[in-house]
């Protein structure tokens, strides 16, 4: 058997597992470790932030973490050609990993219960490590990050994941995160903080379905992939027969032919759209206002930029201020599925994002944004958004990443269409298995974040 095959085996057998002794009730451990710190958030005016100021770009005094600039933007992709935006720039590469370990025979994933101050609910199931260069490098003065050393070379366990993925390029420039999954050696002493707990795959998958499992971890958790594992026997979740064809739909593996012609459908797409980008000062952006307050369109329209004033006793740092990017509320992402030769494959797009480091990647069949939608024709398909209740899937209201975005719930949904309806989609859509998604996620910017967030909550 091969590595990969043996470490999709070890994923599916955990996925299965739908409880532990390690944590018995995660539910109670979140409620529990979310009563034992005290938090403080508080929208403030953006001239009001310490060690940040405001000129052509927000920055903050140490010339490190992240800034907020201008952008220009020049498309052919969509209803809108020409447009300007503030975007977050972070040039940090940022570190999101999870520990895994053998627990009597079945692998467990080392979860952190972690405050965010953008989150709805404040706390999360979060990876391990988060933590971009500036935060571990200690910029911020505050405490170390636990189990930091398991992620940096060399490291002490085993890589059995390892990408560098982008996030949100509708609202970041070309930022990339590394996304690792690291096995412990299996008799090493390992004690854990007060706010880790072991879970297995099959808990964090409830805890996903709850809404809470941070955006950082979701979008470790979509690498996994069981591509070569052998679907075990007996009674479990596979009894739900959706979850099963997602399993296979996983574990469908395409010929090398095939494999080549869905990348040379991705650089035709690459060819036919353009994408065109230039930073520029905050008091250049046509239709935006700037002041000491915030950064917000004339219309209120898309996001604003706010100021928030934050105190948690459970963090590295116990009080900080920083910018956040507040979005229209009623975002929504939904893959559109179907049985197709016999398997069950998803309609993607490619989509062209004004952050993004190659011009496009694939994202879900429908990816809404409200507040960028007014006086626009809607996106393609959306009529399925209207599918019967029981042809939904999936349904759950998901936080995006606290640390930046306030307050950014998205509603994740999958919709699965009968075997053999037609399906009239633009050219820039293509059906795709579980298994060709996860491939692409191996090689970088190909898959976008809100479509693996979708494929998180399908493990």
């Amino acid at each position: 058997m091969s590595s990969s095959a043996s470490h999709a085996d070890d994923f599916l057998a955990s996925a299965l597992a739908a409880i532990s002794p390690e944590t018995p009730d995660p539910d109670f451990f979140l409620k529990e470790r979310y009563e034992s710190s005290s938090y403080k958030v508080e929208e403030v005016p953006l001239e009001s932030l310490a060690d940040w100021r405001v000129d052509d770009r927000l920055v903050h005094s140490s010339g490190r973490f992240f800034t907020i600039e201008g952008l220009s933007v020049r498309t052919n992709f969509g209803p809108t050609s020409r447009w300007c935006q503030p975007i977050i720039v972070q040039p940090d590469i940022g570190i999101l990993g999870i520990l895994v370990k053998r627990i009597n025979g079945v692998h467990h994933f080392l979860m952190q219960v972690k405050m965010e101050p953008g989150n709805t609910s404040l706390v999360q199931y979060a990876a391990t490590v988060q933590a971009t260069q500036s935060n571990y490098q200690r910029i911020h003065g505050g405490r170390s990050t636990p189990y930091l050393e398991y992620f940096l070379k060399p490291t002490r366990g085993r890589v059995l994941v390892d990408r560098l993925l982008s996030e949100h390029a509708s609202w970041y420039l070309h930022k990339r995160n590394r996304n690792m999954i690291v096995e412990l050696p299996p008799d090493e002493e390992f004690p854990i903080g007060d706010d880790f707990a072991w879970l297995t795959l099959g808990q964090v998958r409830r805890q996903l379905a709850l809404g809470n499992v941070n955006m950082n971890a979701r979008t470790v958790l979509a690498c996994i992939s069981y591509a070569g594992a052998e679907v075990p026997q007996g009674n479990g979740p596979l009894d739900d027969e959706f979850h099963a064809q997602v399993i296979e739909s996983h574990r469908s593996r395409r010929s090398d032919a095939d494999f080549a012609a869905e990348m040379t459908w991705i650089i035709d797409q690459k060819e036919n759209f353009t994408l065109d980008v230039k930073r520029i000062g905050l008091r250049e952006m046509d239709g935006w206002v700037c002041d000491g307050g915030s950064i917000r369109h004339r219309d209120g329209d898309y996001f604003r930029i706010i100021g928030l004033s934050v105190e948690a006793t459970s963090r590295e740092v116990g009080t900080w201020s920083q910018p956040m990017l507040e979005p229209v509320p009623g975002n929504l992402v939904a893959f559109v599925c179907q049985r197709r030769s016999g398997v069950l494959q998803f309609l993607v797009q490619a989509m062209v994002q004004p952050g993004s480091t190659d011009r496009l990647e694939l994202a879900a069949t429908i990816q809404l944004a409200p507040g960028y939608t007014r006086g626009v024709a809607l996106p393609p398909l959306v009529e399925y958004l209207t599918a019967a209740v029981s042809r939904v899937r999936l349904e759950s209201v998901q936080s995006e990443d606290g640390g930046r975005f306030q307050r950014a719930d998205t509603r994740h949904v999958v919709i699965e269409i009968p075997e053999g309806h037609p399906v009239n989609a633009p050219d820039n859509y293509r059906w795709m298995t579980l298994g060709l998604l996860n491939r692409l996620t191996h090689f970088g910017y190909y898959v976008n974040v809100e479509a693996r967030s979708l494929m998180a909550c399908l493990l």
